[in-house]
């Protein structure tokens, strides 16, 4: 290639057949999908028939990188995983940190595609061009901890990198994830689907290097890079101090929007319980970080004493605070770092468990669950046991852990009654801890996430932080757009997004000032801008071929309906007249069809999405 950044081709790997093969990657290729995101949705959307089921042998996992794995950036030590969910049945990509990423480069590839059905449990193994489909037996039904170090042991080789899934994923959990190095591949079913596959992991390693185009601007721009981080304060001292759990002051504080006992409220008034504060006083043990990360953001906090002493986990983000902590009635730490331990050692989402579990406790406060379906256990708002026991239930799809595996909407459809209205999800994801009532920007991001509840299409940091007016309505649109084109780049570097308080809220030239010395391709601003559009006009084109539409786009009923009752915050919402509006507003500035929401030819041809454009016309 006569871009710098990439290794030129994808490995293929065909379960079913245990044929392994590579592709190509052209220049062309390269700049115009750019890496990560942007590879994966293109041979997703060529390779999986959009209507047949996500546990379909014929579905594909792509584990993506981009041009910045292996050259020591940092906040780059990530992967990509992408498939067609079973959780919200359309395109679903997640994002890890792990030194993975740098392998599968080190071992000559730009990325990996697997496809097919094993007849019995196996794992990947990777090691340059020597590519071993291995059998997996003695692996299946250990825990994402375990089996990494049985693979690693294999090998005899600490440092070799192993992607794996737990029970969970084996029983088709709906929200399995993956794990790293105890980081997840975390939302929307990917460990499900490799369980479908009978793939238990991923084990690579590499003996190449990774080049830049320009080193002299690469150095350059490192330079300003690094200087530029100490003069943040979230980056030079929040997140290096107390991590992501930094966050449950400002929410839970400031502007109270902690979703709180399934969104009942979103003020909780126990918020110091579940603070940053106290888990760097009393359960701090380390810090840890992605691979070449300034940064550190990331903690290992141990329970010291109480009921669940000796509990110890690498986290809890913010977000599993907010899950398993305030939306189920939770201010013990001890019980959030044992549930957080649990749900990756067992292979799941942390979040999806625990706002299905939410859903749940207000299912039994309302009556639709009793003793009777819950083999005897309160499962009241509070009860920590209930929590932590129901963890193993729903790896093993036991009891009522085979309702909660499915997630709180099938859950809901299964429980009958109201219940839909009070299950915090959109297209089937649960929604993270960014009020979708206190922040505007996240009503409208929520409802068109090409993954759905999802805080990582669309980003809450610039409402937060005062740059865009969080109750506006005018311009919110723009902004929306904006923070997910930003994302998009973000992840088709495979970039962390944190850095999105340096490089800016929305896709900014700065990010151009990145890209250009690694891969020599000289965007312009505009033109990444349409690298961002055209991977999520793919995105959205997928899903338009699932079978979504304008009327899918919208935020639960609670939300719509019920103002926040107190705090801070008392009295946010958007309701149905607002919402579309903002649909209104989006579509019109996205080209999309205001009607049904689907992308049209006119823009997707500017973008040369011909070929998609001819998809949709067919519809």
């Amino acid at each position: 290639m006569k871009y710098s950044g990439y290794k030129g081709k994808i490995l293929r790997v065909n379960l079913t057949n245990r044929k392994t093969s590579t592709t190509e990657i052209t220049d062309e290729f390269a700049r115009k999908y750019l890496g990560g995101n942007g590879f994966a949705v293109r041979y997703i959307y060529d390779l999986v028939d959009p209507r047949m089921d996500a546990f379909d042998p014929t579905n594909v996992v792509a584990m993506m990188t981009g041009p910045f794995q292996g050259i020591n950036i940092p906040t780059a030590g990530k992967y990509y995983m992408a498939t067609k969910s079973p959780l919200t049945n359309g395109y679903f990509d997640s994002v890890s940190g792990g030194f993975i990423g740098a392998e599968i480069k080190f071992a000559g590839y730009d990325g990996i595609l697997i496809t097919g059905k094993s007849d019995k449990p196996v794992y990947l193994f990777v090691d340059d061009d020597k590519v071993e489909i291995k059998p997996a037996d003695n692996l299946w039904g250990k825990k994402t901890g375990e089996t990494q170090e049985m693979i690693k042991e294999e090998y005899k080789d600490p440092n070799l990198c192993v992607s794996a899934i737990g029970p969970a994923g084996e029983n088709l959990v709906r929200y399995a994830c993956v794990i790293t190095e105890y980081r997840a591949a975390g939302r929307g079913g990917v460990g499900a689907v490799m369980g479908s596959k009978k793939l238990k992991a991923i084990a690579v390693r590499g003996s190449g290097t990774n080049e830049v185009a320009d080193l002299d601007k690469f150095r350059e721009w490192m330079k300003w890079y690094y200087e530029e981080v100490k003069k943040v304060p979230g980056l030079a001292v929040n997140l290096p101090t107390y991590g992501t759990p930094a966050l449950v002051a400002t929410i839970g504080k400031m502007f109270g929007t902690l979703g709180t006992y399934n969104h009942q409220t979103e003020f909780y008034d126990q918020w110091e319980s579940l603070s940053g504060e106290k888990l760097k006083k009393e359960f701090w043990v380390k810090d840890t970080a992605c691979p070449a990360c300034p940064i550190a953001c990331s903690k290992v906090f141990q329970a010291k004493d109480g009921k669940h002493k000796g509990a110890i986990s690498e986290g809890p983000e913010y977000e599993t605070l907010y899950s398993l902590g305030s939306m189920c009635g939770i201010p013990d730490l001890g019980a959030v770092i044992k549930g957080d331990s649990l749900c990756d050692e067992w292979g799941m989402d942390t979040v999806s468990y625990g706002v299905t579990i939410s859903f749940l406790m207000e299912a039994y406060q309302k009556g639709l669950l009793t003793k009777e379906n819950t083999e005897g256990v309160e499962f009241k708002f509070g009860n920590d046991d209930a929590m932590i026991n129901t963890i193993e239930k729903t790896a093993k799809r036991e009891g009522i852990g085979n309702l909660a595996a499915e997630g709180s909407l099938r859950a809901s459809r299964i429980l009958g009654g109201d219940s839909e209205r009070y299950a915090i999800q959109v297209k089937g994801l649960e929604i993270p801890g960014h009020s979708a009532r206190g922040l505007r920007g996240m009503s409208l991001g929520y409802a068109v996430a090409t993954r759905g509840g999802s805080h990582h299409d669309p980003r809450p940091t610039g409402e937060y932080a005062g740059a865009s007016d969080r109750k506006a309505v005018e311009g919110k649109a723009a902004w929306v757009i904006g923070t997910m084109q930003m994302t998009t780049i973000g992840d088709c570097l495979v970039h962390c997004h944190f850095m999105e308080r340096l490089l800016g809220f929305t896709l900014t030239p700065r990010f151009v000032d990145m890209i250009n010395p690694v891969t020599g391709f000289n965007y312009t601003h505009q033109e990444l801008v349409d690298v961002a559009e055209r991977i999520l006009d793919l995105e959205r084109a997928f899903n338009v071929r699932t079978g979504i539409r304008r009327r899918d786009d919208t935020i639960p009923r609670r939300f719509l309906e019920e103002p926040i009752p107190e705090g801070p915050s008392k009295g946010f919402h958007t309701d149905e007249l607002t919402l579309n509006k903002l649909l209104d507003d989006f579509y019109a500035l996205k080209e999309w069809d205001p009607k049904t929401g689907i992308p049209t030819s006119a823009k997707l041809k500017r973008l040369g999405l011909e070929d998609v454009a001819a998809d949709l016309e067919r519809l």
